[in-house]
């Protein structure tokens, strides 16, 4: 008969927390709450506490020795797998299963659903997060005396050797020393892998109280771990207690710390400043786009300190080609000096006055010149604004309340209610939105055919992820036309980019209102509306006011960019620039076996990143990649955002050059038996699909 014995290691010296294993929660000391509930696992046959034999760790000994049905062994402080490997001897272990102290909330069927998986499956390892579904803070992991005998003799990495089983599993393994032993995993049916319960930063110690307060009002013990997650869902409070927290932040540290890992590029300084931010800056960013959530959180920056051209860098001191661009804000680079010397000299001058400035007049005199639909323009800080504007200025001409919409126009009500990002949106507002599908002309006129009479306007990019098929922007005209509908082309991304003047002056279809942003100012907060006169006069009526509107920095750096743009030629120079990388960066990921499943396809003025067909789940795919960009010196997530400065040589041929080694990185990741294994970080979180 085969013995399975339970090992807990623990310790008193946590950097982060300290004595948080005997640290009060709800009654009970944290690692009396671990120890009892690994004790209810009906798949263990003895439990062993392996801690060290430092003084410091005296206490918890002292502690546990008081527990019934706990064995104690203290061993060496750094070498745990030592620890391990004399508790399976001297407890005659077949099979081990290893706890971490930090766990309080561990799961009893949990335990048993690993034990169950390793005896029947034949596996040398089984642990629910090689591939993670379950909360953090409910890891368990399986695994036979054999492997833990040959993994103490043959690991000699510090890492490995703290950390007990990674040469065992081999996530590590494109790093460090593995021993090919096989593995498996349990994976629960939904996805909960986001929610945190482990014990490690004093935020985490807050958030076990409150949420063992309230599962244990009237028990000792004996709760299952889905009703934590109920009692999270009634109180949602309570996902937000330790939100900031990465997974594994102090194994990713100690990493950092191997001679294995062979990651040139440093995020330590830019990890501390997260940490930082958190505290006061919710997000630790001012968007979803820019935020933590886009990138492989561990073995990426989360802040840039400084751009020149196409270039950046972060905190560490790290410099990469940056695709991102702020956003497609940059459409001749940082620092252009043009544009800076505009500011300057304007600076000089003053920023923002008790009147409107000459500047108002020159900027929109240019708009007016280039852009078809505009007779007259109005001017805002950013694309959400002047979206916003529209709306209501087609709902005060029209006298109507419904809008149709199709694309990505911004954080207010009117839009952001249509998406899954609609908290705090009121259902009258939502129920006033309607979304209809790119080119799909059919289901806007079902829309009017329901309620002809009913829509204040139609709005929507008329470009960008995609091209209009041939007669759809037409059909957007001829129907607003038809139902007495204001329509609105949202050319924040299209304008000053695809054409001087945006996508109408392209495909040759002129709205009654258009909204302009981002690559007109180069960086600078300015945006605009513009429009048909008997239109843009009802400004005067509604209310649509800003102090910074006219603020004359932003003016002054717009009008020198838009000059730039025509003096320069800069929109075709990006087209037939992205066109090339479109054609050459095709090439090389297909030289590395990577043409099924990623690409870049779209029009040249925003070569877009296609994955198709990916081996593994799109966020693992996505995640993949951009941690390859980053350690290659690209900061590239979806696009190639293109600027002036993008427009060289050398520039191209060490994008290129960057790109094969990323994919060749990627292509390796795949071929692997545990793709996300590879991961050296978080994954990408999606914000909500908006085109």
């Amino acid at each position: 008969m085969s013995k399975t014995v339970a090992i807990v290691q623990a310790r008193m010296g946590s950097k982060r927390l300290p004595g948080k294993v005997l640290a009060e929660i709800a009654g009970r000391l944290a690692i009396g709450h671990t120890l009892a509930r690994a004790r209810a696992a009906t798949g263990i046959d003895a439990l062993w506490l392996a801690c060290s034999a430092a003084a410091a760790d005296d206490p918890l000994a002292d502690y546990v020795s008081g527990q019934e049905g706990v064995e104690i062994f203290r061993g060496d402080e750094e070498d745990v797998l030592a620890r391990f490997a004399a508790v399976a001897e001297q407890s005659g272990a077949d099979a081990v299963v290893r706890i971490t102290g930090d766990c309080p909330m561990i799961d009893p069927e949990v335990i048993d659903l690993a034990i169950a998986k390793f005896q029947s499956g034949g596996a040398d390892y089984v642990s629910n997060h090689l591939i993670r579904s379950y909360p953090d803070g409910l890891d368990v992991e399986v695994f036979s005396r054999a492997a833990l005998d040959r993994a103490h003799a043959e690991a000699r990495d510090p890492f490995l050797r703290q950390h007990v089983t990674p040469y065992i599993h081999g996530r590590l393994k494109d790093r460090l020393p593995w021993g090919k032993f096989s593995t498996d995993q349990i994976v629960n049916p939904i996805d909960f892998s986001h929610l945190r319960w482990t014990l490690d930063e004093p935020e985490d110690l807050a958030f076990l109280r409150r949420l063992l307060a309230r599962l244990l009002a009237d028990r000792s013990d004996g709760y299952h771990w889905m009703e934590a997650v109920a009692a999270m869902t009634a109180e949602p409070d309570l996902f937000w207690i330790n939100r900031k927290h990465g997974l594994n932040e102090g194994s990713v540290r100690d990493l950092a710390k191997s001679k294995g890992v062979a990651a040139p590029r440093s995020f330590e300084r830019s990890n501390q400043l997260f940490a930082r931010a958190a505290e006061v800056v919710p997000l630790a960013a001012q968007t979803f786009s820019k935020s933590h959530q886009q990138w492989v959180r561990g073995a990426s920056p989360l802040f840039l300190t400084a751009g020149k051209g196409c270039r950046v860098s972060d905190p560490d001191g790290n410099v990469y080609i940056d695709y991102l661009q702020g956003l497609m804000a940059n459409v001749l680079g940082y620092g252009d000096p043009d544009v800076d010397a505009a500011i300057r000299n304007q600076i000089e001058r003053g920023m923002s006055f008790s009147l409107a400035t000459t500047l108002e007049a020159d900027l929109a005199e240019r708009m007016v010149a280039d852009i078809p639909c505009a007779e007259m323009v109005r001017f805002a800080k950013n694309g959400s604004d002047a979206t916003s504007a529209a709306i209501r200025l087609a709902r005060a001409t029209t006298g109507r309340d419904r809008v149709a919409l199709c694309g990505y126009h911004g954080w207010h009500d009117w839009y952001i209610g249509t998406t899954s990002r609609d908290l705090g949106v009121p259902t009258a507002v939502r129920a006033l939105s309607d979304v209809f599908p790119f080119n799909d002309a059919d289901t806007l006129k079902a829309l009017f055919e329901r309620a002809p009479d009913a829509y204040a306007a139609v709005i929507l990019e008329p470009a960008g992820v995609r091209a209009p098929e041939p007669g759809f922007l037409e059909a957007m005209r001829e129907l607003a036309s038809r139902h007495g509908a204001v329509l609105v082309f949202d050319e924040i991304v299209t304008g000053y980019r695809m054409h001087i003047g945006g996508a109408q002056a392209y495909y040759g279809v002129t709205p009654d209102l258009a909204c302009f942003g981002k690559a007109m100012g180069n960086g600078m907060p300015i945006a605009a509306v513009v429009g048909r006169r008997e239109l843009m006069t009802r400004m005067e009526d509604i209310f649509f006011s800003g102090t910074y509107a006219g603020e004359a920095l932003s003016l002054a750096a717009a009008i020198a960019t838009i000059d730039k743009i025509k003096r320069e030629g800069v929109i075709d120079r990006l087209w037939r620039l992205g066109e090339r990388l479109i054609a050459d960066s095709n090439a090389v990921l297909a030289a590395h076996g990577l043409a099924d499943q990623v690409s870049f396809s779209n029009a040249g003025w925003w070569p877009r990143l296609t994955i198709d067909q990916a081996p593994v789940e799109t966020d693992l795919m996505v995640s993949l990649l951009r941690q390859e960009f980053v350690a290659n010196g690209l900061l590239l997530a979806s696009s190639y955002n293109l600027c002036l400065a993008h427009d060289s040589e050398p520039v191209v041929a060490e994008t290129l050059a960057a790109l094969a080694r990323a994919a060749a990185a990627v292509r390796d990741h795949l071929d692997a038996a545990d793709p996300a294994g590879r991961l050296r970080g978080e994954r990408v979180q999606p914000t909500f699909a908006v085109r």
